[in-house]
């Protein structure tokens, strides 16, 4: 156990010391000794930290010879890589390691480990993969039980803090969301020393939330200056996990796991950045009649909208008129919505579905002539193959009836064809030829 009663997912490297297989022996930092060891490098160069991450512990035998400067300058870059710590093999090049080498590491706070010729490095690697194994495999029985109380109770506001708390804390990191009104939340339980977010760190972490809503996946990772920053999505906002080094597949599945149970937000017309991936996903089954589409089914997709009005986009229906499938239309044009319909009453981001080469969205709470001034801005500002694209909006109905206004804004999309530059048509302004030409 650490200073915060957790085992700590990675050794230290106090372990290393006190394995008496390895022979270890630390000549200077030891202050430092609690620091983990992320992995184990062997390198004989110049300057090794370009090649080096956090967390590293390094292993040399002195190969190559130093002046004093050199060797400054050699522990400087070390450190500012995040270097947990240097190894030196003696017996092969020296007998023992120069005390330039241990005023350089002082200098720098960085341990020096004394590492004795019987000793292969090999070792060292081998036990510092298996002490990772071992305690890995005790943080995922650690974060099942947060799973297990997460699925088998109330998931309540307190509950779900503290299983957030608790994901901090094994992965020494922050969680970081917004809440319903707005307001940005953390959780961070112990671990809150080991990052420290600064207020523009904050503020970067915050401006990738909206980003992964209007991305529609299922998580993401990104780097932010030091920081290592792994979105994932919620049944509710979603949330980032923050910290300052790179995440294992393993931890990425933590993080996964538990925000399945995770509900940000009991009112999903609060949130702002509602994240809709897996409702898409059930969407565009239902639209493609991959699942049954009862009226029950999209009133559940869209809660707390009375009505809402359907845009269609595709490939130009004008013969002669080389316009092409975009495969990324479709999420420019949800980006597009999510950021101009608020002001015109949309109360939650829209629902994208892809079938064959269009788009449909759903807008809850939008009125067709809103969406089409919206739909039609946007095509009016897009180039290329895009300039070359159609639409079509149907008229304003209840969430039951989601299917029929597919067909209503399929239609009046494929209506271009007879209206020259007209890229965009509102189901209700077809003459009653165009609705029955098709």
């Amino acid at each position: 156990m650490d200073s915060r009663g957790r085992t700590p997912v990675l050794p230290r490297l106090a372990d290393l010391l006190n394995e008496p297989s390895l022979g270890l022996a630390c000549v200077t930092g030891h202050q430092d000794l609690n620091r983990q060891v992320s992995w184990v490098h062997v390198a004989e160069v110049n300057d090794p930290s370009p090649w080096l991450t956090r967390g590293v512990l390094l292993l040399t035998t002195g190969l190559v010879r130093r002046s004093e400067a050199e060797l400054d300058a050699y522990f400087a870059g070390l450190a500012s890589r995040g270097v947990s710590a240097v190894g030196f093999g003696v017996g092969l090049i020296v007998d023992e390691i120069p005390p330039s080498w241990r005023r350089a590491a002082d200098t720098h706070r960085i341990p020096l480990l004394r590492i004795p010729l019987a000793t292969p490095y090999i070792a060292i690697s081998e036990f510092v993969s298996h002490r990772i194994a071992e305690t890995q495999l005790d943080q995922v029985r650690r974060m099942l039980d947060v799973q297990q109380r997460l699925a088998y109770s109330d998931p309540t506001p307190d509950l779900q803090m503290e299983s957030l708390e608790k994901l901090a804390r094994e992965l020494d990191a922050v969680v970081v969301w917004r809440a319903p009104d707005g307001e940005p939340r953390t959780a961070a339980g112990d671990a809150s020393g080991d990052v420290e977010l600064q207020a523009d760190e904050l503020s970067a972490v915050l401006a990738e939330l909206p980003r992964h809503s209007i991305s529609g996946r299922r998580s993401t990772s990104v780097s932010i200056g030091s920081l290592y920053v792994h979105v994932i999505s919620t049944a509710g906002s979603p949330l980032a996990v923050v910290r300052r080094r790179r995440y294992t597949p393993l931890e990425q599945s933590l993080i996964g796991s538990v925000a399945v149970f995770i509900a940000l937000s009991r009112s999903v017309a609060a949130l702002p950045d509602f994240t809709s991936s897996f409702r898409e996903q059930i969407l565009t089954e239902a639209i493609a009649g991959q699942v049954p589409a009862s009226e029950r089914l999209f009133e559940i997709l869209l809660p707390h909208a009375e009505t809402c009005t359907v845009a269609y986009l595709g490939p130009s229906p004008e013969p002669g008129v080389r316009s092409r499938r975009e495969p990324a239309a479709g999420l420019l044009v949800k980006a597009h919505l999510a950021n101009t319909l608020p002001d015109a009453g949309a109360r939650v981001p829209p629902l994208l579905s892809s079938v064959g080469d269009g788009f449909y969205l759903l807008l809850p709470g939008s009125s067709p002539e809103a969406v089409r001034t919206a739909v039609g801005a946007f095509l009016q500002g897009e180039s290329g193959n895009l300039g070359t694209w159609r639409a079509g909006v149907s008229r304003a109905r209840p969430p039951a009836e989601t299917l029929e206004m597919c067909g209503e804004a399929e239609l009046a999309q494929r209506a271009t064809r007879y209206r020259e530059a007209v890229p965009i048509l509102e189901f209700s302004q077809l003459t009653r030829r165009e609705r029955v030409a098709d």
